[in-house]
């Protein structure tokens, strides 16, 4: 049997041996605070962990997987929450390959070995492959993520350049390892769980399959192709089982979430919703996050739109506003945005390095074959999709034509890939330097041409701007519009009191020379603005100019001198890193305040616990506590055993107030709502079963209900979903109209269709055109119809004279009214009762408006028509008793005493694939009821009841997982064995 010669092994891999201590020692020096006891301060990461702190409860107490949470939104399934699946070796094998270090170093050394071992498949010096990978690492964007708490994302940003290498080698290495090395890192790049990041690798690796394609053709090697694409195809079907779970129960997941279609065809208003719907996610939420086209400019020059949101005085040119240049304008706009781009607000920008395009560009003027253009087209194709609602044409056709495209939001996050391709194409550059150093010296007028032109350009646009006069869109609708908003306002005055001033409103010129006067005013303020915006701008172009000179001086250097490469790799690599460290230190940093405190660093406990509750959350637990003195021994006990061999330092209050309420909220059952905070947080969620809560594939039900009745404060609706607690600051107020976990109904009220389905959650009024004009409702011609009161309503005279009519008020109150006009033609709304006593006909009706049906949760369910079947009866007494005995996220039990059958109707969230109600251990049907909520017909008796999340694939998912990871890994272990440790490598034919 042949020894392993490790002295051998060490010679042939010293360089990798080298870039390996090179990434461990660059991770310690950026995240250094990560290594003294510090953890980063993440919003997305607070969030999660308010979205998740039930589940891990569950899992830590109960030592098993929940797989359905009522922390948030009401319930919903785990599985893009928190969900473990043990049986998937290959996420030991991802943690073990970043050394088992948290994020976000743990993250970022993924960056570096990730594009390493990318370079190394496609056979690039391991020189240049070091330079690429920090290249690649300190992308401002990937800095972001990680700074942002985007963890999943950043972990599928890191896996998917070895995923292009392991691909890149199936074709034009070794077959053998290519493929297994396809499965492996595909296989980890699925557990990362960020399908979005995933989704677009694919187009990317469509466009690299492409160009195999074609290279296969004109060489004649159309059967080696075809072997090489199946043997891929079979590794990644191979890696989608490793993931079988995660991605089954999630493609059945969504197609009940907002990135699964709708089932309401209409609108708020009523108007119909098709122009904007698709079968995933709506087109406005897709596109809502959408790059400038000239905001494109960020990935060569990161400030040219001003960096991330901020105030200007607290932004990284605030320096700037006490300069003697600037000390005039510094009041008016030391509170104006700094960033004046096209997104609604942004962290920072998107910057891949001025030097790394610079040498993108040298490589399509130089490299040979295919794969430069094909990666070109790849990255304009996905730049152009970041832009989003700024270049419809395309986006619509992607996501009416392309499949699954529209099942993903934040279309920005597509640049991802852009920041991936152009470091690869400025790497080839560089290895093709230097393996054809005499060719392209004999050559170098294109290096100087197109240097020469790159540096024009930028010098112009330098002095021209980008012809946006440095204001965002908002604000030059915003000047556009300000005259009218000012007239606006004096027609709101009292004529009187500004006559007084000398200011008569029957006069033009009076009101004119206001409205000069304000926009005198704001004028100097945005002149200002673009004053101090400008000089941003033109700082970071040349900015940007210094650095592709210094670029190309050291590529002039190589080919015109005998300067060894390592000088010039060092020297790239010094300016490269420098010019990337400088933007990302600005939204990721080792700063202290003060000198005592970290501007993104806590302590790590406290990262861990990021949350402690505020007096309306201890309210809460006092007032539960007050009802059921018993709780007090759970919650206790609770906090000592979080408390034990652990310091009474503030992160540890954090865990034990954790600890406590979540101890509360197994021994009970209620909803808590912090409307203050928008619906889209999830802080209640860390210490309550909370209505509100954070997640982008929420359930689609839940989003509906808030758009057509929660935002709309329909307590009736409220009180269905038992939001026993509503949070306004510190104040908890109990809310006595919540229903409770269950209760009996006396009817069921059927609707024919999911529209009025939810419709039929709040008031309904009939209103009535009694005037001789033309009734339009939602840009309808209507003489009467049923309405829920937000509808677009007006009444037309003629073709020009349109009166807008404001229902709100009437439907608000619910008494029925009529609109009227008086004898001097002012039109308003009266009671219908107060207009009886009219005797006088002072005023002509013109519409009527009557309440016609008002919704009673207590006594009445609306159900749909599909969901009615098996129901003995749409009418119960409502008589007997049902009552909760125990709480688990996906298990509970009540308590039933009913001399006849009745109709129960349960606060929880319905979801089809896996909850199932159980009485003396026989399964009864689950009806949707109320839209999203569950609905049971009991049978008469006195039993218990069990409700329960089963979900029998999870199971077998996690069986099919252990298996299909340990014969990869097994393979791949004793083929690194036979081929590198024993020197036997095969010839790959």
């Amino acid at each position: 049997m042949s020894k392993i010669n490790f002295s051998s092994i060490f010679k042939k891999n010293w360089i990798h041996i080298l870039a390996f201590g090179l990434f461990i020692l660059s991770t310690v020096l950026y995240f250094r605070p990560q290594f003294s006891g510090y953890g980063l301060k993440q919003h997305d990461i607070e969030q999660f962990k308010g979205a998740s702190n039930e589940i891990n409860y569950f899992r830590d107490t109960q030592g098993k997987e929940p797989l359905w949470t009522n922390s948030m939104f009401g319930g919903m399934p785990t599985y893009q929450i928190s969900t473990k699946y043990d049986g998937n070796l290959l996420v030991k094998t991802y943690k073990a390959m970043k050394l088992w270090m948290d994020s976000p170093a743990g993250m970022f050394f993924m960056f570096l070995i990730g594009f390493y071992i990318m370079l190394l498949c496609m056979k690039v010096d391991p020189k240049v492959a070091i330079l690429g990978a920090f290249a690649f690492a300190f992308s401002s964007y990937f800095i972001i993520v990680l700074q942002a708490g985007h963890n999943t994302k950043a972990a599928a940003i890191g896996m998917a350049p070895p995923v292009i290498g392991a691909f890149y080698m199936a074709y034009r290495g070794s077959i053998k390892w290519g493929l297994l090395l396809s499965a492996f890192f595909m296989g980890m790049e699925i557990a990362t769980n960020h399908i979005q990041i995933t989704y677009y690798l694919g187009i990317v690796l469509l466009f690299f399959g492409l160009e195999e394609l074609i290279r296969h053709i004109a060489n004649k090697e159309i059967v080696k192709f075809l072997k090489v694409t199946a043997g891929l195809f079979v590794v990644y079907v191979f890696a989608l089982a490793i993931n079988y779970g995660n991605l089954s129960l999630t493609e059945g997941y969504s197609k009940y979430t907002i990135r699964g279609g709708n089932d309401i065809t209409i609108g708020v208003d009523g108007s119909s919703n098709h122009h904007n719907t698709t079968s995933g996610l709506d087109k406005d939420y897709i596109t809502q996050w959408s790059y400038g086209i000239k905001e494109s400019m960020t990935l060569v020059s990161p400030n040219v739109f001003g960096g991330g949101s901020a105030a200007l005085k607290n932004s990284q040119f605030s320096d700037l506003l006490k300069s003697s240049e600037f000390r005039k304008e510094a009041n008016l706009v030391a509170d104006n945005n700094v960033y004046w781009g096209d997104q609604p607000f942004t962290s920072g920008p998107v910057y891949l390095g001025i030097i790394v395009f610079y040498l993108a560009v040298l490589a399509m003027v130089y490299l040979k074959g295919r794969l430069k253009w094909f990666l070109m087209i790849a990255t304009i194709l996905l730049l152009m999709l970041s832009w989003g609602k700024n270049f419809m044409g395309l986006t619509d056709f992607f996501i009416d034509h392309v499949p699954f495209y529209n099942k993903f939001r934040a279309v920005t996050i597509i640049l991802a890939m852009v920041e991936l391709l152009v470091p690869l194409l400025g790497v080839l550059f560089l290895d093709y330097l230097f393996k054809n150093k005499e060719e392209i010296k004999k050559n170098l007028r294109p290096f100087y041409i197109t240097t020469g032109a790159l540096v024009g350009v930028f010098i112009l646009l330098t002095v021209t701007g980008l012809g946006n006069g440095y204001m965002s869109q908002p604000e030059n609708d915003f000047l556009y519009t300000y005259p009218d908003q000012v007239r606006a306002q004096i027609a709101k005055e009292d004529p009187d009191m500004l006559l007084k001033n000398g200011i008569d409103v029957t006069n033009p010129r009076d009101v004119q020379r206001i409205v000069d006067r304000q926009m005198e005013r704001v004028n100097e303020q945005f002149d200002a603005l673009a004053s101090v915006r400008k000089s941003i701008y033109q700082s970071s172009m040349l900015r940007s100019i210094f650095f592709m000179l210094a670029g190309g001086l050291l590529v002039v250097l190589y080919v015109k001198t005998e300067t060894k490469k390592e000088y010039i790799i060092g020297g790239l690599a010094f300016f490269i890193v420098i010019d990337l460290v400088m933007v990302d230190l600005n939204y990721l940093n080792n700063e202290k305040k003060n000198g005592r405190f970290y501007d993104y660093w806590v302590e790590k406990e406290n990262a861990e616990f990021p949350l402690n509750p505020t007096q309306a959350d201890k309210q809460i637990m006092d007032m539960e506590i007050a009802s059921n003195p018993d709780l007090k021994t759970l919650i206790d006990k609770a906090a000592v055993s979080s408390n034990k061999n652990s310091r009474r330092d503030r992160g540890n209050q954090a865990e034990i107030w954790s600890r406590k309420f979540q101890a509360l909220n197994l021994a009970t059952n209620y909803r808590v709502f912090e409307p203050a905070l928008g619906f889209n947080s999830a802080r209640a969620s860390y210490f309550h079963k909370a209505l509100n809560g954070y997640h982008g594939a929420k359930l689609r039900r839940i989003q509906n209900l808030k758009d057509f009745q929660i935002d709309y404060n329909n307590m009736n609706v409220i009180n269905m979903l038992n939001v026993k607690y509503i949070i306004q600051g510190d104040q908890a107020m109990q809310n006595p109209g919540a229903l409770g976990a269950v209760w009996l109904v006396k009817n069921l009220i059927v609707q024919p269709n999911p529209d009025k389905e939810i419709l039929a959650l709040g008031n309904l009024f009939v209103i009535d055109n009694k005037s001789d004009q033309t009734l339009w409702i939602n840009d309808e011609k209507i003489n009467s119809d049923t309405i829920s009161g937000r509808e677009k309503i007006y009444l037309l005279a003629g073709n020009t004279d349109t009166l807008h009519i404001d229902i709100r008020t009437v439907t608000q109150s619910s008494i029925n009214s009529s609109y009227v006009e008086d004898v001097n033609g002012v039109q308003n709304w009266i009671p219908t009762a107060e207009l009886a006593k009219d005797s006088l006909g002072s005023f002509k009706t013109l519409i009527t408006v009557n309440k016609v049906y008002d919704f009673t949760p207590a006594d009445d369910a609306i159900i749909g028509a599909k969901d009615v079947e098996g129901i003995s009866s749409l009418t119960f007494s409502g008589q007997g008793e049902i009552a909760m005995k125990s709480y688990l996220p996906n298990e509970m039990k009540y308590e039933v005493n009913l001399d006849e059958n009745q109709f129960a109707v349960f606060s929880e969230i319905y979801y089809p694939d896996g909850w199932k109600v159980y009485a003396n251990g026989e399964e009864l049907p689950i009806h949707r009821v109320d839209y999203l909520l569950r609905g049971v017909e009991l049978p008469k008796g006195n039993y218990e009841l069990e409700m329960r999340f089963e979900v029998p694939k999870y199971k077998t998912s996690n069986t099919v997982a252990l298996a299909a990871s340990s014969i990869l890994l097994l393979l791949m272990a004793g083929f690194f064995v036979k081929d590198f440790l024993l020197g036997n490598k095969e010839e790959e034919k």
